[in-house]
């Protein structure tokens, strides 16, 4: 009998973090994406926060920050369930300035399953019925992901490794 994969930590230091955060707005703005053209959604602000303000500040154009909120979502151990999208929406519409004409771009520090992306995309087209242009970006995205970011600073194996942020403190609700 094999025994199970014991997955190791990928512990992601600060300056690591700071390249990735470099580079992915490098991306962006090679791309034409700046605060005249852009929203950011951080979508789990626990996580991500630190990777949404930053970008907000280095798409800067013209003196003008580019515009943003965050969101949260559920936990893996939590369900994503009509009070979440009902919560979801309101926001959303609450930013409703913010993101009218604009592409949105949701951003997270880690995409390990992909289904918070897939769940607020549905949201946005189908409860809200937005149809601005919607990109993603990601620090770390899982090769098994089943959401396939635009922007990826790098790729891990979940599988193999525990994505772990130098700032991190344990977290009750993550499920192995």
């Amino acid at each position: 009998m094999t025994p199970p994969l014991v997955r190791k930590e990928l512990i992601v230091e600060w300056d690591t973090e700071l390249r990735l955060m470099n580079a992915l707005r490098d991306k962006l703005l090679a791309r034409g994406l700046n605060a005249s053209n852009v929203c950011i959604v951080t979508v789990s602000t626990d996580y991500s926060s630190v990777m949404g303000q930053y970008l907000r500040h280095q798409l800067t154009d013209n003196g003008e920050i580019c515009h943003g909120f965050g969101v949260d979502v559920p936990y893996p151990d939590q369900p994503f369930d009509d009070a979440c999208v009902q919560v979801l929406c309101n926001i959303f519409r609450l930013h409703r300035d913010a993101t009218k004409d604009r592409t949105i771009l949701l951003v997270e520090a880690g995409v390990i399953r992909g289904g918070n992306y897939a769940r607020v995309v549905d949201v946005i087209r189908h409860d809200l019925q937005m149809t601005e242009p919607i990109l993603t970006l990601a620090m770390f995205e899982n090769v098994h992901s089943k959401w396939t970011c635009d922007f990826v600073g790098e790729y891990y194996d979940d599988s193999r490794e525990d994505l772990t942020f130098w700032w991190e403190q344990p977290n009750n609700h993550w499920i192995s």
